[in-house]
Order: C-alpha cells, then structure tokens, then sequence
C-alpha cells in the first residue's frame, strides 16, 4: 500500500494542472454538501428554538398540591366537583370509524381507564418535601434538557444596609434558570458556574429593586447588602421575567447554595423542568406525575401531594374563574397542546427536512461532477501511461496489483479534493452565518460524512478506469505509444 500511495502522490505530480482541474471539481462538490447540510441544520435548529421560545417547554414541580380535587394540574379532569367530567365513554363501545383514529381510540381508552381507577379522595399532610433526590430524578428523565430548583424566603438585613430596608426577599436559583425565564443583562453580567458551585456571596437585581435599594445610584454594579454579616455583592442587573420581584420586599437573586445558607433550609420551593422540544413537555410532565407517585410510594386512593404545571397551564387564569369553566379548560390542556404545538412542531420540521433533502439533491449533482472528473482524469492517465503499465504486467504484476494502484490514486484524488472541499464548505458557512446573518450550523459528524462521501465517491468513479487498466494485454500495452 505504501508503493501504491508513493506511485500515486508522484503521478499526480507529474499532471499538475489536470490535477488541480480535478481537485477544484471535487471540492466544489463537497462543498456544497457540506454548506447546504450546514444550512439546513442551522434552519433546522432556529425553527426548533422559535417554535420553543413561543411554545411551553418548561414545567415547574411544587411540593403540595393545595388545587381543588376538581382540577388535576396536569390536564386530567376530575369528578370532585359532582359533575360527570369524561363523557359517556364508559357506556357505548367504540364504533369501528372511531378505531380507525387511533388519537381519538387512545384518548378514550385513557379517559375510561382514569374513571376505572379507585377515587382519589385521601390527602397526605404534610406533604414530601422536594430535595436533592428530586431534583436528580428529574434530571434522569428521558427528554429533559435542563433542571433548576429554586428557594425563597424573607431575611432580616445588618443595619444600615440595603438603603436603610430591614429586609429583603432572598430567591436562590440555578445556572439554568435565567435561560429558562427568558433573563436578559441590562448591564453587568450573570452568576457564573463557578459562584453557583460554590454559594459565592453575589447577587443579581432588577432596574426597579436598584433604584429602591441604592436611590440616585446611576450605576449601582459593585454595592452590597449585608446579611448576617455576609456581604452579598451586586454583580448585574437583570429584565425580562423574573418571579416574585417584589419592591415592598425588595427580591434579590442568588445561588441556590446561598440562599440555603441564609434561610437555614435545605430543601427547595420548586424545581423547574426544561424538556428538549415543545413536542414532548406533555409526555415528559406525565412521566414526571407517575415518577413522582411512586417516588412518594402514594396509593391508589391518594391525591398527588405535589403539583405540577406547564407553561400552558400556568398561564391560565385561576383566581375568579368559574370553577365549572376551569375544569372544563384544564381539562382540555393536553390536547390543546398535542392538537397544537406538538402538530405545529412537527409540521414544520416536516418542511424544513423537504427543503433540506432538495438543497441536498443539487449538492449531489455537484458531487456527481467532481466524479466524472474523478473518472476522466484516471482515463486520461491511463492512456498516457499504457506503456508503464504493461511492463508491470510483464514482470509479474497481477491484474489486482494494477486496479490496486489505480484505486489508490482515485481515493486519494477524491480525499484530498474532500479536505478542500470541507475547507472551502466552512468559509462558506462562516460567510453565510456573520455575513449574511444567516442561520447556519457546523457539526463534526457533517464533516466527518462529507470526507466519506468524497472517498466514496473516488472509489465508485475510479473502479472503472482501474478495472480497464488491469484488462490491458500485456503484450499490447508493450506495444503502445
């Protein structure tokens, strides 16, 4: 093989411009493999974020469940309120239109198992309190992206701290929290890992608490509050959403292990879940409702002494609402969300993969190009070398020896127009991405399977010269000009 490639690197030396001819046919071929794969992948991935940041993908889990038994936070309807809730599903068999809609046969199924199951009437006091072992289920459970607990509670402030305020509300978070609630860095910046690990005496405020606490500061970044003789170090400023910024009690935020710290608890208020597209937070918060019941070991006959709520259902109205109405719309949130999100997403990355295997078919005809090239330049150089190749013949070389050698130069013309190819396809991204602010996305293993393609694709074209070369007579290749 060493013979083989030395043979080759020294004959496509020897054709230098109809070497490059090739390379520069291949690597534009490759290319736009890897530039239109890098396309798709980016689009691919920005429709994936703009459909999340407009569709519930986080789900908060809270110890309790202080909800009337008639409204089952995960979208279940209940009969605690006296009136029949699922239907006559348990009265009339399916008819055989219904069983062909195996959504509609699957919802009924479900709703007749849910009004077979013993009445949950008993109650758990006090409830189980959420902890470390929680939060670490929740981060096993298939299809969470990203877990982060959270822990509030009022202190007491050293006086003459905070602006003269004798306390302050203290919510404790994790690193993954400002993502989850859409934070965003007025000036300053966030807590680091780093401070998170190690409960650093930092915090973070909104413009409305700056000004309550620091008044006529126009850049307060570096003031403390003092609390139990801890100094707690403002390092950002944040908008967006944060929860419970309360200016009566002025909210300050730090790491989760801080705040335990302050309050003397070791347990969390909440653990906000992250699932990895919006097409599965409705599975993802039944599976966490079922890990949950046995992680509490609940019977049958017992309400969940937790709560769990999506996006879907934090937002709807509670307070003032008939409760007859809200039965009726919690009820419905599963399939709002199944019916809408979930046929959205779907829909649309349905579209976007079309769009992507067209773009692909041109890259392809691009690839076939450079082949031909590929194939053209191995027939040319077996012409000119008719002579050296029946003398090999003549001397003992077998017809494999041949196709070997000729293979091994296509391989290697195809891999080394595949590198330029994949040099070329990245400053193209890189052109696409912060030129034209164009969604575009670069991953190892497109790279990896565009050299493939480009070897694969010197094997395929070059099997034919290689074949037609070791077909040669001996005696007449001898004979060739």
């Amino acid at each position: 093989m060493n013979v083989n490639l030395a043979s080759a690197v020294r004959t496509l030396m020897q054709n230098r411009l109809q070497t490059w001819l090739t390379l520069f046919g291949m690597s534009v071929g490759i290319a736009m493999v890897v530039i239109v794969s890098g396309l798709g992948r980016g689009a691919q991935l920005r429709v994936e974020q703009q459909i999340e940041s407009a569709g519930p993908t986080r789900i908060t889990v809270r110890s309790g469940n202080f909800r009337p038994a008639a409204v089952d936070m995960t979208g279940e309807q209940d009969t605690g309120g006296g009136e029949q809730a699922e239907g006559q599903v348990n009265v009339s068999p399916l008819s055989q239109a219904d069983m062909g809609d195996t959504a509609l046969a699957d919802a009924v199924v479900a709703a007749r198992r849910r009004m077979a199951a013993p009445r949950r009437t008993n109650l758990r006091t006090p409830p189980t309190s959420l902890d470390d072992a929680h939060r670490n289920f929740l981060a096993r459970i298939p299809d969470v992206r990203a877990v982060a607990a959270t822990l509030g509670g009022n202190v007491s402030t050293d006086e003459g701290s905070a602006g003269g305020r004798r306390s302050v509300r203290v919510e404790g978070f994790e690193p993954a929290h400002p993502d989850m609630m859409g934070w965003t860095i007025v000036s300053g910046r966030l807590i680091d890992k780093t401070e998170h690990r190690d409960g650093a005496s930092v915090m973070l405020v909104t413009p409305a608490i700056a000004a309550k606490l620091w008044p006529g500061l126009a850049d307060p970044l570096g003031q403390s509050v003092t609390i139990g003789g801890r100094v707690v170090k403002l390092v950002g400023i944040i908008s967006g959403q944060p929860a419970q910024s309360m200016v009566v009690v002025p909210t300050i935020y730090v790491p989760l292990g801080l705040a335990g710290t302050l309050l003397g608890r070791r347990d969390y208020d909440s653990i906000m879940v992250r699932s990895n597209s919006v097409g599965v937070t409705t599975k993802v918060a039944q599976t966490i409702k079922d890990g949950l019941r046995k992680l509490h070991r609940l019977p049958e006959d017992t309400l969940d002494d937790f709560r769990i709520e999506t996006q879907s259902v934090a937002a709807m109205p509670g307070m003032g609402t008939d409760p007859r109405l809200s039965r009726a719309v919690h009820s419905n949130v599963v399939g709002f969300e199944q019916a809408a999100w979930e046929e959205m997403a779907k829909s649309l990355r349905e579209a976007n993969r079309t769009f992507t295997l067209l773009l692909a078919a041109a890259a392809a005809v691009s690839l076939l190009v450079g082949g031909i090239g590929v194939m053209n330049i191995m027939l040319v150089s077996i012409t000119a070398r008719t002579r050296e190749i029946g003398l090999r013949m003549a001397v003992g070389a077998r017809a494999r020896d041949v196709t070997t050698q000729f293979l091994v130069e296509a391989m290697l013309l195809a891999t080394i127009g595949g590198l330029l190819g994949l040099l070329l396809g990245a400053a193209g991204l890189a052109v696409a991405r912060f030129g034209f602010d164009w969604a575009a996305s670069l991953s190892p293993g497109m790279l990896g399977l565009a050299l493939a393609m480009a070897t694969l694709t010197g094997v395929v074209f070059g099997y034919g010269p290689a074949r037609r070369a070791a077909a040669l007579d001996p005696v007449v290749a001898l004979k060739a000009e």
